[in-house]
């Protein structure tokens, strides 16, 4: 009898432990729908976009994580979002293509006589150690070339450029464009704090050739992956064949 009771109460918890999981697994459900829900709300997108904005004004590794986390979230999560960033060819691919090289040769050389006056100007030498052996480093060559075209060109000009302009400039309408451009680029500047106070201002200034191929050019993104790819593709190839000079 003792074991009749005891196997009657055994199968008691475990029902009311198997209803108590389903109800929380029927929950945490809910709340997700309502997340997904409310995320395609336009404050719920104000928020994301902000979410992912808030972190580029501090420069840390924390930060950079949160942002690319977040950004990636919105994307994934909020159909809105995907439609305004990925925008893509200004006219036709040749014109957004001659656009952004143009842009990208001029970011490259805008380096030459910038550098010397902004090292005078700020007591300040620019910082390119992350680079160190790439002057005659074929191996080094080819993969900073690809995170340059890869992570430089396309990853940080979707990121930037479309997310937070295109979409930013969707969600408060076209008259913030140009400051959310400029504010931008200004972070992107920041964000490149290995490069000591020298390497922060030109990056910026590159930021600003970005962000105005970008705008010009109706808010697509080919023309501004083709700038800072060339860009970077060029100052990575002037390294490997001449040095640091």
């Amino acid at each position: 009898m003792s074991i009749c009771f005891r196997f009657i109460f055994d199968t008691g918890d475990i029902v009311r432990l198997a209803l108590n999981s389903s109800n929380r697994i029927i929950r945490n459900h809910l709340r997700v729908r309502w997340m997904r829900a409310w995320l395609q709300t336009k404050t719920g997108m104000i928020c994301a976009w902000a979410a992912a904005f808030a972190p580029l004004f501090f420069v840390s590794d924390l930060a950079e994580l949160l942002w690319l986390t977040f950004t990636a979230a919105a994307l994934i999560f909020i159909k809105a979002s995907r439609q305004s960033t990925f925008q893509w060819v200004y006219k036709s691919i040749p014109i957004s293509v001659a656009i952004g090289s143009a842009a990208g040769f001029l970011v490259f050389a805008l380096d030459f006589p910038l550098t010397p006056i902004l090292e005078k100007a700020t007591s300040s030498k620019l910082d390119l150690s992350q680079l160190e052996g790439l002057h005659g480093g074929t191996g080094l060559y080819f993969e900073w070339m690809l995170k340059g075209i890869l992570l430089g060109g396309i990853l940080e000009e979707v990121f930037f450029r479309g997310f937070l302009v295109g979409w930013g400039s969707d969600l408060f309408g076209k008259k913030w464009v140009w400051p959310v451009a400029i504010i931008v680029a200004v972070l992107f500047g920041l964000g490149h704090s290995n490069q000591a106070l020298v390497g922060q201002i030109l990056t910026g200034i590159a930021g600003l050739v970005f962000g105005f191929t970008y705008v010009a050019c109706g808010c697509k993104l080919l023309p501004a992956i083709i700038a800072h790819a060339t860009a970077n593709a060029l100052t990575i190839t002037k390294i490997y064949l001449f040095g640091f000079g």
